[in-house]
């Protein structure tokens, strides 16, 4: 071949190479930006610009349908100091927070144990039947619950009279009714936590509990020194989306079963700034309560995370 065609279908190709190489780097570093940018979308759109929205609303009067709005700071916040319904909610869902932290995470960490150690098929009907509350709609378990309390035809009341008592008033009596909401609360919720830690226990391998008793320790030491370390990392999970999704948790159960009565008693955090907001239509007043719930939970959550990440042991 002559040189001079040589030289010129040489020439021109390293450039041409070298442009495709700076293009390829540079999509490789944009290239997980730009995957990004639907999930940014999104979370801008239904997270953040209602975060900014609710912080701002906080600081004004509105009914929700005024055209116009009444700026009046902080007064909003200095009146949750103030407000015997807001305080009362608080202490609810405290106590709800607690009472669920045993129903269910400590419960359904027991049960999974318990159902990995039967075999066959019973071991699947058994987390068929306890999982099987978990598909069932909140609102749908409310008002299978709602049957249940019935003080006069109520399952309860039926098995009470059995035994020669009378039914309780549980969605009536002050003492009772948070409580009430809790255990519908508990037992929509055990389901899902028990798969959570099922999935959990069996991911551990069979190899380092069987070293344990070949060693000679027992049950329960296999359980606390090889079980729970590498459990750790579920329990984390379970405990965090517990305690955040609790308000959550406890709204409907509120709204169909008690309405926060009576006299505020079984009203929580969940369910007051739905009552605030869209009963009331003091918008300003529901915002500043859910600004001070998610500078509270926030807060909660960072604390509680730091504390229990100390003793999580993630497997190599």
């Amino acid at each position: 071949m002559p040189k001079g065609v040589t030289g010129l279908s040489a020439g021109p190709t390293r450039p041409v190479l070298r442009s495709r190489d700076a293009g390829g780097r540079g999509w490789a570093v944009l290239a997980p930006y730009v995957y990004l940018v639907p999930a940014a979308v999104v979370l801008a759109a239904f997270v953040y610009w209602p975060l900014i929205e609710t912080v701002n609303l906080s600081f004004y009067e509105w009914n929700l349908v005024s055209p116009s709005k009444r700026f009046v700071g902080f007064a909003n916040y200095r009146e949750l100091l103030t407000s015997q319904a807001f305080w009362t909610s608080v202490v609810n869902t405290i106590l709800a927070i607690l009472a669920m932290s045993l129903a269910t995470i400590a419960a359904p960490l027991a049960v999974a144990v318990a159902a990995l150690r039967v075999q066959g098929v019973v071991r699947l009907i058994y987390r068929a039947v306890i999982f099987s509350p978990t598909v069932v709609s909140m609102a749908i378990a409310s008002l299978i619950w709602l049957w249940i309390y019935n003080p006069i035809q109520g399952l309860i009341a039926h098995l009470v009279r059995l035994v020669g008592g009378q039914g309780f008033a549980w969605l009536t009596d002050p003492q009772l009714a948070i409580w009430a909401i809790i255990l519908v609360t508990a037992w929509k919720t055990f389901g899902y936590n028990f798969v959570i830690f099922v999935a959990g226990l069996l991911s551990i391998p069979r190899e380092l509990m069987d070293a344990a008793r070949i060693d000679g320790a027992g049950e329960w030491h296999t359980f606390r020194h090889v079980t729970w370390p590498l459990l750790t990392p579920t329990t984390l999970f379970v405990v965090l989306t517990t305690l955040m999704l609790a308000p959550q948790y406890l709204f409907i159960p509120t709204q169909i079963l008690t309405q926060g009565g009576p006299n505020q008693a079984s009203n929580n955090l969940g369910y007051i700034i739905w009552e605030q907001g869209f009963e009331v239509f003091r918008v300003g007043n529901a915002s500043a309560i859910a600004v001070a719930i998610f500078v509270g939970f926030l807060a909660f959550s960072v604390m509680h995370f730091r504390l229990l990440e100390r003793g999580v042991h993630y497997e190599a």
